[in-house]
């Protein structure tokens, strides 16, 4: 990406449904020159925007995040086996004191009970399992600003927002989802930026009906809309896990504290051996160090606090990522993975 389709992509992240004309006054280039960059980026899978039904919200489901350390040879096997389970959401590769990581989404006790002790353990290779349940969100990806607006140009755009982007506002209870409710909040989880006609026509409802609909169910907290990116693409070569343990009585302090930093993707209260748990990204080793020294040492209440770096992304935001393929007469693997990967390479 040059330094404009970063200033999109910061544009995206604030208002996912902008219009090009919205993001063109944001980032002082004109609308033809949006419209040709969007469609583009959309295009080539580095930027996704995606309608997201909120679990919590609706009640439908809850969540947590797993960690599992795992025998060397089997952790990308078992992260891999994660990403196709519909209750993942997002999967990792990790270095450091665990080797796996899954947000996982359940809709009963009955249904955690039967991932947590017959499906997890039953997963190759996998050595200890931890779990996090998440009980307070701080900040979640639809609110996450990597600084690549000034502050005054995404408080603008998030100003024109029909969806609510951060934790701080009351959801409604919603009633009944009706058919064509389901079907809309389908057809933006697909694709966030069609339009009410296209959107309409897939819904076999009217475009009004449809967008009444559909606001409706933005202000009322309950379908929210994202803008997916690997913090890679923009610059933030350096992706982690956060485990803390915090004060109880200091919690939420240090919950909002770090929800308010850039560089936090989302954060969240959960109950188990770690208290506050998150997702960081950072452009540099030295800006972690600088991380870890400065925000988290100086967090109120720390107890203790342990950094995952991310080797890869298998899943995020539902969607399994394509893997790299090895580079040419990489040992690892059997011979058949390899001239796999060649072959791709080729092709390329």
């Amino acid at each position: 990406m040059d330094e404009l389709d970063r200033q999109i992509v910061g544009a995206l992240l604030a208002h996912p449904r902008a219009t090009h004309a919205q993001i063109g006054e944001a980032v002082f280039t004109s609308e033809a020159t949006v419209s040709r960059r969007v469609p583009r980026l959309l295009r080539s899978g580095a930027v996704r925007i995606i309608g997201v039904m909120d679990g919590e919200a609706t009640r439908r489901a809850r969540s947590l995040f797993v960690r599992l350390r795992c025998r060397p040879d089997a952790a990308g096997r078992s992260a891999e086996h994660l990403a196709r389970w519909q209750e993942c959401g997002s999967v990792k590769l990790l270095t450091g004191t665990v080797d796996c990581l899954a947000e996982v989404s359940y809709t009963s006790n009955e249904h955690l009970l039967q991932l947590m002790f017959e499906q997890l353990p039953g997963l190759d290779g996998v050595l200890a399992i931890w779990s996090n349940q998440v009980i307070r969100r701080f900040s979640t990806p639809h609110n996450w600003s990597p600084q690549l607006l000034p502050a005054e140009v995404v408080d603008e755009l998030r100003s024109q927002r029909t969806d609510q982007w951060n934790e701080h506002t009351p959801v409604e209870t919603p009633s009944r989802l009706s058919r064509l409710d389901e079907l809309i909040i389908a057809g933006l989880a697909t694709e966030g930026r069609q339009g009410w006609q296209q959107l309409a026509e897939r819904c076999g409802a009217s475009p009004a009906t449809v967008r009444r609909r559909a606001e409706a169910m933005m202000a009322a907290g309950f379908l929210r809309m994202r803008t997916v990116v690997e913090p890679n693409v923009v610059g933030l070569a350096v992706n982690a896990f956060i485990t803390l343990s915090v004060n109880p009585a200091q919690l939420g302090q240090a919950g909002e504290l770090l929800a308010a930093h850039p560089a936090v993707l989302m954060i969240a209260a959960t109950t188990g051996d770690r208290n506050l748990c998150g997702e960081i990204a950072l452009e540099s080793d030295a800006a972690l160090y600088e991380f870890l020294s400065r925000t988290i040492g100086q967090l109120p209440g720390l107890q203790h606090a342990d950094v995952a770096v991310a080797l890869r992304s298998v899943k995020r935001a539902g969607m399994v990522l394509p893997a790299t393929p090895r580079p040419r007469g990489d040992p690892s693997g059997d011979a058949g993975a390899t001239r796999s990967a060649r072959i791709r390479v080729d092709q390329a």
